[in-house]
């Protein structure tokens, strides 16, 4: 649990878990995004930020490198994660902001057979550390920056590459995050990963996508590792002369902690096999959204839960429960704004059916090959029936209702399909759905 060194994070690295993102054709392991997706679920297991270094090299760099890259630049980059500790990254987010892609103010200016890079970015997963990265820039032409953009690949080696500073970041030690500053960085065009007839703000959408799909398997793993804790610490505590499991409340956490991580790896069963039948993932907005915004706040949920259950034995910087509860919190603000995308997910609905009632939502399930769940809490589709001239933060609570009517279809969906055990999981999601629907009123 306590930040772990260079040498153990290279020794890790050394036993080739991101061998499983890379196909067999290219000497790795990878047979499906269930392959990669458990790795990541173990590892988070052991280590929330161990987990999402994975997550930041393989999912937001070696996928979308692996597809879109020259076969010349993949024959001189993959050896390096095949053969040693080598890191990759993105970077997309600039001290301006990160989710208005056309807000960016990085620049790219064509050449003669390169480009120009030039900058600055921060907040990027692995700065200074992670020696392969792809950089997100707007065209400019002349004086004018244009709405064009482009994805580069470019190694921090590069001329011109410097990180400007290196922030004193809340919790997920030690993965370092700052500033980094491009001066004038030559960029060869063999080096562009935006594919011909295709615009890169779809290619970013679907790297991002997919790894919002990915934090399933992170909450999974952390969410598991909190629940055994927690069962271990409850049957142990002694308190006014027996142990604290023995108390109804301290049960229902218990169970609720348990219902977050049999959640979590129903989302990753199901968007492993999803993602392997869809080679482009950048336009399903709400299945991506509702398992980003629920993983990530099912983390940050479970470790709030833990620490209470721990009480001041998780208040310690090197205490498991204690980081669990800082690490897990950021979750719910990179790679899209929980917010932004509970908002989003109403919009589309809306936009896409006219309205968002109980068809609209059935008919959005059907893409995916879930059901609409039959026993929704009462008032739950009449609710949204009524929603489509609301003002934004009602819009952004029907969001999230959306979301978990999405959540809990998956997870009958693995039930019906591998029995697995679901009941504190239905539990949860029909909680969150009905405390959704009270708050409603009180928004005003």
């Amino acid at each position: 649990c306590s930040p772990y060194s260079d040498e153990v994070l290279d020794g890790f690295l050394e036993l080739g878990p991101l061998h499983y993102f890379i196909p067999p054709s290219l000497g790795g392991r990878r047979t499906g995004a269930e392959s990669y997706l458990n790795i990541v679920e173990t590892t988070a297991y052991y280590s929330l930020p161990l987990g999402l270094t994975l997550g930041i090299t393989g999912s937001l760099f070696l996928m979308p490198f692996l597809k879109h890259a020259t076969p010349d630049l993949l024959a001189r980059v993959i050896p390096d994660f095949l053969n040693g500790p080598a890191l990759g990254g993105i970077m997309i987010t600039e001290p301006t902001g990160g989710t208005d892609v056309f807000g960016l103010r990085t620049t790219i200016a064509q050449g003669d057979g390169s480009m120009t890079l030039t900058g600055r970015k921060c907040w990027g997963g692995l700065t200074g550390k992670a020696e392969h990265w792809l950089v997100a820039g707007r065209v400019v032409r002349g004086d004018r920056l244009t709405r064009s953009l482009k994805l580069l690949y470019v190694p921090r080696s590069s001329p011109g590459i410097s990180v400007a500073t290196t922030f004193d970041a809340l919790g997920l030690q030690p993965i370092p995050y700052g500033e980094t500053a491009f001066d004038d960085v030559e960029v060869p065009d063999a080096h562009n990963l935006t594919p011909k007839g295709t615009s890169v703000l779809r290619v970013m959408y679907d790297t991002l996508f997919r790894s919002r799909l990915g934090i399933a398997a992170i909450a999974s793993g952390l969410c598991k590792r909190l629940s055994e804790e927690v069962d271990a610490r409850a049957a142990k505590r002694v308190v006014f002369g027996g142990p604290i499991d023995r108390f109804d409340q301290v049960q229902y956490r218990l169970s609720s902690i348990r219902g977050l991580a049999q959640m979590n790896h129903c989302l990753l069963r199901f968007t492993a096999e999803w993602m392997d039948r869809h080679e482009d993932v950048s336009g399903h907005y709400v299945l991506v959204n509702a398992v980003k915004v629920v993983a990530s706040d099912s983390m940050a949920a479970a470790a709030d839960s833990a620490t209470q259950l721990f009480a001041s034995a998780a208040y310690k910087r090197n205490h498991l429960v204690g980081r669990a509860y800082v690490d897990s919190r950021p979750f719910q603000i990179f790679e899209g704004s929980n917010d932004v995308l509970h908002d989003n997910t109403f919009e589309i609905v809306a936009g896409k059916y006219g309205s968002v009632n109980s068809d609209a939502i059935s008919q959005e399930l059907e893409t995916y090959g879930l059901r609409l769940p039959e026993d929704l809490p009462e008032g739950i589709l009449a609710a949204l029936s009524a929603a489509k001239e609301s003002p934004q933060r009602e819009q952004v609570q029907y969001g999230k209702i959306i979301e978990w009517i999405v959540v809990l279809a998956v997870v009958d969906h693995i039930h019906a399909k591998e029995n697995a055990p679901v009941e504190d999981a239905r539990r949860v999601a029909s909680f969150h759905l009905a405390a959704r629907l009270a708050e409603l009123p009180y928004l005003g």
